[in-house]
């Protein structure tokens, strides 16, 4: 059941315009569904760290605002964080006098994060979001009302490892950094511990395996590095170096921080623990949902840049096309040569060159060898035209590709952008469509000759456009030219359809959702808020 306690900033009134807990629960829930659908794939100024934030966010929201918001009285969670190499499982199975998390020199490479709970907590996180992907165990050596998590290295040499690691951390209510006289100052673990203080967490500082020899030099630098995150008064713990050894470090060296830890829990379950978590947590929350709107927003700008980028590539390959048509050039090469064959004295086609009288011949053997002739060489005509188009079409599909992946969306290109069309079948398809207006066909022509005829004047075949303009047919053939230029640039621009790019954009709404939300949020950052 779920705690009527307040459980992040605690004060004595409550703002008149904050959402109640329920509402409240409500408006972080959708806002992870909303992150967790957002697509930051463009390429846009800052778009790195809008990614960083973005899964910040989720992690924070999901695994440490909502579980509070359900139920107050969740342990606090102490995340025992740092470098490869820091001796953190060693450092907690020692604080906890007990073997519960595997210390070894594999462990960088192989490790799942360990929760170490009270048996008395144990139900509280059967369904916590740390739970899910912790291995749980139960021991009576943590403290009630604290939760110990062994986490993943923040600098394993695995992604997977590292992405654990960081989304442990959005989810403590303490971060224990743990380093060594030789590791402090890395930047992966510094750069966290930088994020961290940023959101005001609390963070307990543990100085681990520190030779004596240079333990005033060392002490003295990192006090310095962390006076520069506002972190000098945060608790500091030094661990001395005991050597080569196996199992638990002497009680002696870690009883202090041990102390401290149980202090913490104290009989009001490390309530203390969560306020100071959740200070600086809703200014922190609604200035990341602000900044993620201007994220979405760049994204919305970046979609628009793409578009104009995909559609222009379609400028050159159209206007190429269109003059290829009106000057009649995918008749010139091998259909005008194929005409003048069979046009020539004695040709099958000799009397169209000619103008002379379209004779059926003996059996109709000449209409027929007319007919095989001009179907020969429309058949020229439709392969040069299909021969242009496919080309542009490759050249524009190529080049929307590499625009596509040098904007980031390289792998939404296979699904926004279709393949290429069938060239040969677009202008057999066109070619069909001039047979269907064909009606009455000059003598001596049939409807299907006559196709033949208009197809090869409109590709540009001189000698059959001054014959189909004797038969009475210039004017299809015209008509023919005309649908041949729309049809070849409409199948090019639907090689990069309009508004493609553009459905790469966030929702519009998603931006003005975050703004809101971070609005709702607004009572609680002010002193004296409560959830």
């Amino acid at each position: 059941m779920a705690s009527s306690a307040s459980p992040l900033p605690v004060g004595e009134d409550v703002p008149v315009s904050a959402l109640s807990r329920a509402q409240l629960i409500d408006v972080l829930t959708d806002t992870v569904g909303d992150l967790e659908n957002l697509d930051l794939s463009l390429s846009a100024d800052g778009v790195e760290d809008a990614r960083r934030l973005r899964s910040s966010l989720i992690a924070q929201i999901r695994d440490h605002v909502l579980p509070r918001l359900v139920d107050a009285d969740i342990p606090a969670i102490v995340v025992v964080g740092g470098s490869t190499g820091a001796g953190k499982s060693t450092l907690v199975n020692s604080i906890l006098g007990e073997e519960v998390s595997d210390a070894g020199v594999l462990r960088p490479t192989t490790r799942t994060p360990v929760l170490v709970v009270n048996p008395e907590d144990a139900d509280a996180f059967t369904d916590h979001p740390v739970a899910g992907i912790c291995v749980t165990v139960t021991s009576a050596a943590v403290p009630a009302g604290l939760a110990l998590v062994d986490a993943s290295d923040l600098d394993s040499v695995q992604e997977t490892n590292r992405a654990l690691a960081s989304r442990l951390l959005e989810a403590a209510d303490l971060w224990l950094f743990i380093t060594t006289a030789a590791r402090y100052g890395d930047h992966t673990p510094w750069a966290s511990l930088e994020e961290a203080a940023g959101r005001e967490t609390p963070i307990g500082v543990v100085l681990n395996r520190v030779p004596a020899k240079v333990l005033a030099e060392v002490r003295r630098d990192l006090m310095e590095r962390l006076d520069t995150l506002g972190l000098a008064e945060s608790p500091f713990f030094v661990i001395p170096d005991v050597g080569p050894h196996e199992g638990l470090l002497p009680q002696a060296s870690v009883a202090e921080l041990r102390d401290w830890l149980r202090a913490l829990a104290g009989r009001h379950r490390a309530a203390g623990l969560v306020r100071r978590t959740g200070r600086g947590l809703w200014t922190g929350l609604r200035a990341d949902l602000i900044t993620l709107a201007d994220d979405i927003d760049a994204q919305d700008d970046a979609a628009t840049r793409l578009e104009t980028a995909s559609l222009k590539l379609l400028d050159a390959p159209s206007a190429d096309l269109r003059t290829d048509v009106e000057r009649g050039t995918c008749g010139q090469g091998a259909p005008t040569t194929r005409w003048v064959t069979l046009a020539s004295s004695g040709g099958p086609l000799a009397p169209l060159a000619q103008g002379g009288k379209l004779r059926s011949g003996w059996f109709g053997r000449t209409a027929k060898a007319r007919a095989a002739a001009l179907a020969t060489l429309a058949g020229d005509a439709r392969e040069s035209i299909a021969s242009r188009l496919e080309a542009a079409l490759v050249s524009v599909h190529d080049d929307a590709a590499r625009t596509w992946e040098a904007a980031g969306a390289g792998a939404r290109s296979g699904e926004l952008l279709p393949d290429s069309a069938d060239a040969t079948a677009v202008v057999d398809a066109w070619a069909a469509d001039q047979r269907a207006r064909i009606t009455s066909p000059p003598k001596g022509l049939t409807q299907q000759g006559a196709c033949d005829l208009v197809v090869s004047a409109a590709a540009g075949i001189e000698g059959a456009r001054a014959a189909a303009a004797r038969l009475g047919l210039g004017q299809a053939a015209t008509d023919a030219k005309a649908a041949l230029a729309q049809t070849l640039t409409d199948v090019l621009a639907a090689a990069v359809p309009a508004g493609a790019a553009r459905r790469l954009a966030p929702a519009p709404s998603l931006a003005a959702a975050l703004r809101l939300r971070a609005g709702e949020l607004a009572p609680f950052t002010r002193p004296g808020a409560t959830a």
